[in-house]
């Protein structure tokens, strides 16, 4: 997937238009209340957050504790998750007249309010102090081919401040401090490229000046401020499992010249810290749903990868300190040190979780 930018993209007025937004302003929020012991999960022992499709959690996981806190109409497709504020994004992908938006919660608040976005269809989300950006799975056709939204919201002051579209679709977003960065799908003008967005300004700009169709997926930033891209195997095969790192002094940028790895045969996410790379290796096709090790740590400097063992399948990472953190499919937790182990450090199970798809650790 990969798009060539024209910057005519159609930069949509801000949500403080009244009745002009992309995301409609029809529906009404609504609240849903919060107990005493969740709103303590969350505010004070809480340090990760675990959702299956309607059921979310927050895990202690020094004392391998979980509590539900939320069960949400639809099913979750992002979650967010710091020291002031959790997002939870819901929307139906079988049904587009079915309720969407997502549920907030500020912290010590006694309710999640779920505010509705009416012909936006959250699937990814990123919160930096007051502001979250949020990107649809909704595509809009246009001349030159699909466009997606995306936009960045006011917490405190619940608006919109920005909105806008870009070409293809979001495929993943990655974010260090105000700093986010996402990869956008092809369409049939514009090539897979990854795009820069500064939450404070608004400003934001494609990476790849002039990009060529290699078919992106999944973006990173390592804490020492290197970006990676990847060919992640969930959508394709001939391009799979490929790792690429972005070299800002490059122009025209050719992609095989920053080839990192091949994690063979199945890579599906990735996590960077200090250096090291979490791949989840997971066979997206549904094949080979049992891989004996499907967790890889990759030195992003030797290029010398350690598969570890683990029985259950990643479906999503994160990372915590100076580890990470891997999801299983049936509701387990690895916690994996970046070092030269065959296995995770520690693991604990989410009790009552046994379809998991999406994890968050506290900021």
């Amino acid at each position: 997937m990969s798009r060539r930018v024209r910057i005519c993209l159609t930069v949509l007025l801000t949500a403080a238009c009244a009745g002009c937004s992309i995301f409609g302003s029809e529906a009404k929020p609504r609240t849903t209340p919060v107990d005493a012991e969740a709103s303590k999960a969350l505010d004070e022992t809480g340090d990760l957050l675990v959702a299956g499709d309607n059921r979310v959690f927050s895990v202690n996981s020094k004392t391998n504790e979980a509590r539900e806190v939320l069960q949400t109409e639809q099913p979750v497709s992002s979650l967010s998750y710091t020291g002031e504020h959790m997002a939870i994004t819901v929307f139906q992908p079988s049904d587009p007249k079915a309720s969407r938006g997502f549920y907030l919660r500020d912290s010590r608040s006694d309710s999640f309010t779920m505010y509705p976005t009416p012909g936006f269809s959250p699937k990814l989300s990123y919160i930096y102090g007051e502001l979250m950006f949020l990107a649809s799975a909704d595509k809009t056709a246009q001349k030159d081919g699909d466009y997606a939204k995306v936009g960045i919201y006011q917490l405190k002051e619940h608006k919109w401040v920005k909105e806008w579209m870009l070409p293809g679709g979001i495929e993943d977003i990655t974010g260090r401090g105000k700093d986010l960065w996402l990869v956008t799908s092809n369409n049939a003008a514009t090539s897979s490229n990854v795009y820069k967005v500064d939450l404070e300004t608004g400003e934001w700009g494609k990476l790849i000046a002039e990009a060529r169709r290699y078919p992106l997926d999944q973006v990173e930033a390592d804490s020492g401020g290197d970006i990676y891209m990847m060919i992640s195997q969930r959508n394709k095969t001939e391009w799979s499992n490929k790792i690429y790192r972005w070299d800002p002094q490059e122009q025209p940028y050719e992609l095989a010249h920053h080839f990192v790895s091949n994690t063979r045969p199945y890579s599906y996410a990735m996590q960077a810290l200090n250096g090291k790379m979490l791949i989840a290796r997971f066979d997206a096709t549904g094949a080979h749903p049992d891989i004996e090790k499907p967790l890889s740590v990759l030195d992003l400097k030797t290029r010398k990868q350690t598969h570890l063992a683990w029985d259950h399948r990643p479906v999503a990472l994160d990372k915590s300190g100076d580890e990470f953190v891997a999801l299983g499919e049936d509701g387990a937790v690895a916690f994996v040190k970046p070092g030269e182990a065959d296995k995770p450090d520690r693991e604990m199970q989410v009790p009552g979780l046994r379809a998991a798809k999406c994890l968050a650790v506290k900021r």
